[in-house]
Formats: C-alpha cells, sequence, structure tokens
C-alpha cells in the first residue's frame, strides 16, 4: 500500500517535471479503482493538483478553444478527456462506502466548482461551476444517504458557510426535485435534511460570504445598478421627462453590462434568495411523502418555513388536504393553516367544522403533541367573535372528552371550558340549567305571557319557550356527541353536566377546578399557561415533593409486639 502511494507521488513529480510524461496520468487514474481506499484518497489529490497545473499552464482548455497545430490539438482534446473522466469519478466517489473518500471527493469536487473558469482557460469568467455543482447535488441527493461526516462537512463547509453555495443549492434542487418523478424514500429524506439546513437572509448585508466572489468591477456594477433603481424609484415622478431624453447609445451602454450581470446580480438580492427558497419548498412538497417525513415538515412549517416565502398562501393546498386527513397529521396542519386566515386573509370557512371533529380523536390528549394542541386551542378560542352556538359545541365536546382523559389533560380542560363561558355569556345558561324549572322560573314565564297584548305574540312566545325549555330528567342530555355539525348538536340546549361529574374524581386538583363553575364567576381569564406542562411525570413530581403540614397520629401507647399474649397466635410466630 505505501509502494503504490510513493508510486503516485513519483508519477506527479514526473508529469510536473516534463509535459511528455503526461501519459502516466493513465496510471494515477487507475489507482482509482483500487480496493484500498487509501489509495483512492490519494489518487484523487493528486490528480486534482495535476488537472490544476495543467489548467495554470493553460494545458487545459475546452477542446471546442484548443489552439496551435494538429498534434497540440490533439494533446489537448486527450488531456481534456481525461479530467472530464476524473470529474466524473469524483462525483461517483462521493457515494462511496468509505465515509473518509466520500469527504475527499466531496472538497476535491468543490474545489473544482470554485475555480470552474480556470479549468475551461477562462481566467475572467465567473468562477462558479453551476453546472458541476448541479451533478454534485444530484449525487448528494439521489445516491447516498447524506449523513454523518459527509452532512457535516457538507454542511459546515459549504452550505452554511457561503451564500452562493446555498443560493445555486436551492436552484439545483428545485429542478431536480421538479423532474423526479417518482422519488425513493432516501431522496426525500437527504432532501429535507438539506431544505432544513437552509438560512434565508433578510437583511443585504446577510448576503456577505461567497465561495466565488464576482470581480470587485461586477461587484461595483451591480451596486451602481440598484442605487440607480432605488433612485429613480424615489424620483421616477420628477424624472419622466429626463429619461425620455436619453440618447440611444446611453442605453445600450447601460444594457450591455445589466444583460452580463443579471444573473450574478441574484446572488446580492434577498427577495432572490427567498424565491429559490419558496420554489425549492413548493417543489418537494409536491411528492408524496412518507409519514415521518410528513410529520418533520408539518411541525417545521409555522416557524422555520413560512416566513421566509414570498406567498406563504402557495402553501393553502398542501396544507387544507393535510388537515383533511385526520389525527396527528390534522393536528401539526392546525397552526400553519391558522395563520393563512389570520394573517394572509385565507377563505376556510370550515376551519371550527374540521377542529370540532378533530376533537372527537381522544388519542390526542395522549400524544406527545398534546402540548402543542393545548397551546393552539388556547389561541382560537381566544377570539370573542365566535358564534354561541360553536362554542357551547366546543365546551360540551371537551367537556365529554374530560370524561375519559387522564388528569394532565382534564387539568388544562377544565380552565380552558371556564374561559370560554366567561369569554362568551350567552353560554352561561350551561353552567346554570337544572334537570326542572324553579317556581320562580314558571311564573317569571307565565307574567310574560300574561302582559302579552297580542295573541300572536303570546303564541310566538309560548312556541319559543317550549323550544327553550329541555327535560334533563332520567339522564337526558340533548347533545348530541356524534353529531358532525356543531350547529346541529344541540349544545346550547344542554348543560356541563360533565364538569360537575369531576368534583368526584380522584385526583385533587381535577376536583378543586371543577368546584370553580359553583363558586361566583370570576371577572378575569384564568391564565392556561401552566397547565400546557402538566403531564404524569410533572404529576408524579408534584406528589412526590409534597410534605405534610402535620405528623401523621400513631397509637398513644407504643407497641411491643404485633399479637396480644392472649391471641392465639401469638405462638405461632417467634419476633
Amino acid at each position: 500500500m505505501s509502494s503504490q502511494k510513493v508510486d503516485i507521488k513519483q508519477l506527479e513529480a514526473k508529469i510536473k517535471e516534463d509535459p511528455k510524461n503526461s501519459n502516466d496520468l493513465v496510471k494515477i487514474s487507475s489507482c482509482l479503482e483500487s480496493s484500498d481506499r487509501a489509495i483512492v484518497q490519494g489518487a484523487l489529490q493528486s490528480l486534482r493538483r495535476l488537472f490544476f497545473f495543467f489548467a495554470e499552464n493553460r494545458s487545459l482548455k475546452v477542446p471546442s478553444e484548443a489552439v496551435g497545430g494538429e498534434p497540440l490539438a490533439k494533446y489537448n482534446q486527450w488531456l481534456w478527456g481525461h479530467y472530464v473522466a476524473f470529474l466524473s469519478s469524483v462525483i461517483d466517489l462521493i457515494s462511496d462506502d468509505d465515509e473518509n473518500t466520500q469527504v475527499t471527493a466531496l472538497r476535491t469536487a468543490m474545489e473544482i466548482v470554485s475555480r470552474q473558469n480556470v479549468l475551461k482557460g477562462d481566467r475572467d469568467a465567473y468562477g462558479f461551476g453551476n453546472e458541476t455543482y448541479n451533478r454534485v447535488v444530484r449525487q448528494l441527493l439521489l445516491a447516498v444517504e447524506l449523513k454523518g461526516e459527509l452532512l457535516s462537512v457538507f454542511k459546515g463547509e459549504y452550505l452554511l458557510a457561503y451564500m452562493d453555495v446555498q443560493y445555486y443549492t436551492m436552484k439545483n434542487m428545485s429542478r431536480l426535485l421538479d423532474s423526479t418523478k417518482a422519488p425513493t424514500p432516501s431522496f426525500i429524506k437527504n432532501s429535507l435534511t438539506v431544505l432544513n439546513s437552509f438560512i434565508v437572509p433578510e437583511d443585504k448585508p446577510d448576503v456577505s460570504n461567497f465561495l466565488v466572489k464576482p470581480h470587485e468591477d461586477i461587484q461595483a456594477t451591480i451596486s451602481g445598478d440598484e442605487n440607480d433603481s432605488e433612485e429613480s424609484d424615489e424620483d421616477s415622478d420628477d424624472d419622466v421627462n429626463d429619461n425620455n431624453k436619453r440618447t440611444m447609445a446611453n442605453k445600450e451602454s447601460v444594457e450591455r453590462p445589466s444583460k452580463k450581470i443579471r444573473k450574478l446580480s441574484s446572488l446580492f438580492d434577498v427577495r432572490e434568495h427567498k424565491r429559490a427558497f419558496t420554489s425549492c419548498w413548493i417543489a418537494f412538497l409536491k411528492h408524496s411523502l412518507p409519514e415521518d417525513s410528513y410529520k418533520t415538515v408539518l411541525a417545521k412549517l409555522p416557524n422555520d418555513v413560512m416566513p421566509h416565502l414570498t406567498d406563504p398562501l402557495l402553501l393553502a393546498d398542501f396544507l387544507t388536504d393535510s388537515y383533511n386527513i385526520g389525527g396527528i397529521t390534522s393536528l401539526l396542519a392546525l397552526n400553519s393553516l391558522f395563520i393563512l386566515i389570520q394573517q394572509y386573509n385565507f377563505d376556510y370557512p370550515d376551519f371550527f367544522v374540521k377542529l370540532y371533529n378533530l376533537l372527537s380523536d381522544e388519542t390526542l390528549f395522549r400524544s406527545k403533541y398534546r402540548k402543542r394542541l393545548f397551546k393552539l386551542l388556547a389561541l382560537f378560542f381566544s377570539s370573542t367573535y365566535l358564534p354561541a352556538y360553536l362554542v357551547a359545541a366546543f365546551a360540551k365536546r371537551l367537556s365529554r372528552l374530560a370524561l375519559t382523559a387522564e388528569p394532565g389533560a382534564i387539568l388544562f380542560i377544565i380552565p380552558c371550558v371556564y374561559n370560554l363561558v366567561l369569554r362568551h355569556k350567552e353560554c352561561l345558561q350551561l353552567i346554570h340549567r337544572t334537570a326542572s324549572q324553579s317556581v320562580a322560573d314558571k311564573a317569571a314565564e307565565k307574567r310574560e305571557l300574561l302582559n302579552m297584548k297580542n295573541p300572536i305574540d303570546t303564541a310566538a312566545a309560548q312556541i319559543a319557550k317550549n323550544s327553550r325549555h329541555i327535560e334533563l330528567k332520567g339522564g337526558l342530555d340533548p347533545f348530541d356527541n356524534d353529531e358532525q355539525d356543531p350547529a346541529q348538536c344541540n349544545a346550547l340546549k344542554s348543560s356541563l353536566w360533565e364538569v360537575f361529574s369531576m368534583k368526584q374524581h380522584y385526583h385533587a386538583g381535577v376536583a378543586a377546578k371543577a368546584k370553580m363553575f359553583e363558586e361566583k364567576i370570576r371577572s378575569q381569564m384564568l391564565d392556561l399557561t401552566p397547565e400546557l406542562e402538566i403531564s404524569y411525570s410533572t404529576l408524579f413530581d408534584q406528589a412526590s415533593k409534597r410534605r405534610e403540614n402535620q405528623e401523621v397520629p400513631l397509637a398513644f401507647e407504643a407497641s411491643s409486639s404485633v399479637f396480644d399474649a392472649s391471641d392465639v397466635f401469638s405462638k405461632v410466630f417467634a419476633f
């Protein structure tokens, strides 16, 4: 192994010493097929140095640009062919089984990307080789499981370190996602890993670090164009006549550099970075996602994705479809969908109807996303513009769920229902409604009917009274928990007997919360924040740390034995 390493270095030295030894490139290239990964890595590094050596000497050129006599043209074409084969090997080795070889191949490929202009013989051109980088991105996403050292190097040394690398990654990923019809699970997983790594710039100073920085004259031209556009926007009304008087020569002198720098200017434009980010995510969400990736995406959308999109309403179809699935998926889509409704005027009239049906799944109150659900419910119910029938329906649905929920969930449900009733005074009847009318209530209704002067009004009042009068005797509850439409479930005709039954709950905290409904209704809402963190573990910790204020009473006289001397069992056991 060591002798082959020495041979590679010796062959490299011979080639650099005399170009006539260039045929030794074939020997070094053959080492890329070795089973010894150390030899492969040595060959990669040696060939990288050699091809840049040829490029610096202007021996490496694109065949169409090769100049000179017939032998020189053939030599340049031969050398370029070996470079192309070397580049293909580098790309393939990114998905090698050996982690060190993967990293070496990635670093080699990225150095080629950063100096593509030198390798093509055009030093004055912009050096970022996106054509090669597109192949790198494709190989990372399609051929390997992006993890470990390879992922760490790609993110730390390139993706998060340079804005141009991130920008071209988003552009290339977007095209790749659009062109892939049947993505593999590994492709979806790798794409999501890269998508979650993006850091979208918010202001122009954030766009600063580049793997290949444009030349100073190009940057000056870009800055000049941006300043001119800003000034023209501010002074457009005053300069209309002046702009109309420009000569054709001046127009051509302005337009020519603009065409050359149009693509480069996007690197410095924060809006272009957001457009690339948006295109990448939308292309990704068009594919069918595995369940774990689906949940990860929905969890990250509200805080990590939507604020950076050019138009979050592009997610409307994806979120509504997710919301209609049910279960945990609907729960995770809730927050993002509500953001679209609240902040972007998205029209979704069935939002609360779907939410009402979602709460019929009692497993949500035992899932690991329960805290997220509670936060969202507290947010959704904070509005004072909800109709009374809808508020009553949610109060009844939550109260019914409390009958089978665990204490951690009940300790949130009861204060939540309390706030609902307190915020919407029309629902106070759910607390005060009894099984039968009192004598005073009957007398008040009779006086009301007697005061009616018009027989038609009297008949109408009688019909209304009959529709309001609900008999709760014999366990009858007019509330239909199986009804999917909250407007038809008769919640306003029912009562919160479920909360009343919680007064007998085995957990003291639950019983104390339920007794709040017997006290005078408060004027301020209850703070639900402490209840969001309650779980079985927190309840256990509270119980274990609880200390009795008084000593436990014991017998007046200390006992000397388990049984009295007269007890027959006193002779059975010896103590």
